[in-house]
């Protein structure tokens, strides 16, 4: 039999977007309950870098990710900022500001510090926090939700709400939704994130019928070091191979397939190498870009001893000939390689580049100087970027009663419409297509959007009691 309980607010997700969320709808008046599926708080949050950056400004971010919810992108970049003082009344200890690449700016805070004090504050408010508890379903329809099933440490639980944050961190680490979304290699990717985030909030709010975003195969990460790599959750950060964009990618048949230096960094050549067979590519460099830092990254050859150090398939070699023959014994077609990789330095050494196949925008550096380092790399996912449509106060639209989300729908104004289902709320990789073939920041999109959610939450919970009250 299930324990019943209730709430105002219930908040699914114990990550940064669940916790911002939660503390908001306790400032508010609420009575919240927060559960996590996992054993610890922090989702992972708690295992990246700690900064909390987006765009400089909008005119800059329409440059670099024309594609997206627009309006929900100018709201992280407009929102970033009075998040940043918030966190800091909550009495998290945040750095001083500072750039981030070409394009973005922010702050950086400690995860393991930062999900501490978030959790207390939100006990020290009232409210509760239950882990090793998931979201197993929504009670009630697209009318208006009137509570959760959920699963936790001593059985079944049915929770009475007035109104539920989805905030479960994507669907990463369902491998049927990967397959069907973003490729077919899956299995063979590296999942760089926390093993809960199982698509249990889209899935659940998808049965009562919410409408999902385009971009459902976009998603967010940066490619690893492939076995036998040794590494673990607390130093994968190690084995990251963020030069990519200087570098020559190539794939198991010995062919580029994408422009390296497109987009808003090495996230988006990590994309291109989930589609390829295996989830697998080389990334190729020559000692001069072994010693040239992308935007600010240790050097190249910093990474490669690295992986070195750990195991790691790197083959190194004098001359471009040996260095195709190297990478024969891991499977790639040697022969088109190095075909591939003398048509990409005859393009790139003229001024030229037309007959360059995937194109090359930028960062165009030979292959020139020996020795040549190449290593083995395997796309890994931290998040999935499409997921929950929602509007501006994170309140996620009903399929059915709305239009079509596609941004090119031919239509009159009159005829678009966009109708929340009542109570149901989403926050962080929920809410879908803010980043997709770029990035924006996943730390601040789950800051912005789960206070956000959060508040306009519990104003909706609290609001028929205060009435009643008068």
């Amino acid at each position: 039999m299930a324990q019943h309980l209730a709430c105002d607010v219930l908040i699914a997700g114990g990550g940064m977007a669940g916790l911002c969320a939660s503390i908001s709808a306790l400032e508010t008046g609420a009575r919240v309950l927060t559960i996590e599926k996992g054993n610890r708080s922090g989702g992972s949050m708690r295992l990246s870098g700690g900064l909390i950056w987006t765009f400089h400004d909008k005119e800059q971010l329409h440059r670099e990710i024309p594609d997206g919810n627009r309006p929900l992108q100018d709201l992280v970049v407009d929102e970033l900022q009075p998040g940043l003082d918030w966190l800091a009344a909550q009495g998290v200890r945040l750095s001083e500001n500072r750039p981030f690449m070409w394009y973005g700016r922010g702050r950086h805070v400690d995860p393991a510090m930062l999900s501490t004090v978030l959790v207390e504050r939100l006990q020290a408010l009232g409210g509760t926090f239950l882990l090793n508890t998931s979201l197993e379903g929504l009670l009630g329809s697209c009318e208006r939700i009137s509570g959760v099933r959920a699963h936790g440490s001593d059985g079944m639980l049915e929770i009475e709400v007035g109104a539920v944050v989805l905030a479960t961190g994507g669907f990463q680490g369902n491998a049927e939704l990967l397959a069907r979304y973003v490729t077919p290699h899956a299995d063979r990717m590296y999942l760089r994130a926390n093993p809960w985030s199982t698509g249990d909030g889209l899935l659940a709010a998808q049965q009562i019928g919410a409408a999902v975003t385009p971009g459902l195969g976009f998603f967010y990460g940066h490619a690893l070091a492939a076995p036998p790599t040794r590494f673990t959750a607390r130093d994968f950060l190690e084995v990251t191979q963020r030069y990519g964009p200087i570098a020559v990618a190539l794939n198991l048949e010995g062919r580029r397939f994408v422009d390296e230096s497109a987009g808003t960094g090495e996230e988006s050549l990590n994309q291109a190498v989930a589609r390829q067979t295996g989830a697998t590519a080389a990334y190729v460099v020559d000692d001069v870009i072994a010693g040239t830092s992308y935007q600010g990254a240790a050097v190249p050859r910093a990474a490669i001893a690295r992986v070195l150090e750990r195991g790691g398939p790197v083959v190194e070699a004098g001359s471009l000939e040996e260095l195709c023959d190297g990478l024969a014994g891991w499977g790639f077609h040697a022969a088109n390689a190095l075909e591939t990789l003398h048509g990409y330095n005859a393009a790139v050494t003229q001024a030229d580049t037309v007959g360059l196949f995937p194109p090359r925008g930028g960062n165009r550096y030979p292959l020139a100087t020996p020795p040549f380092s190449a290593v083995l790399v395997r796309a890994a996912i931290t998040f999935t970027c499409g997921g929950l449509d929602v509007d501006q106060e994170m309140r996620v639209l009903h399929r059915s009663a709305s239009s079509s989300v596609l941004p090119l729908a031919i239509a009159e104004p009159a005829e678009l419409v966009a109708r929340p289902i009542p109570g149901l709320y989403a926050a962080g990789c929920d809410a879908g297509y803010i980043s997709n073939r770029g990035y924006m920041g996943g730390l601040a999109t789950a800051l912005v959007t789960g206070r956000i959610a959060g508040r306009a939450a519990a104003m909706q919970s609290v609001r028929p009691a205060a009435t009643t009250s008068q």
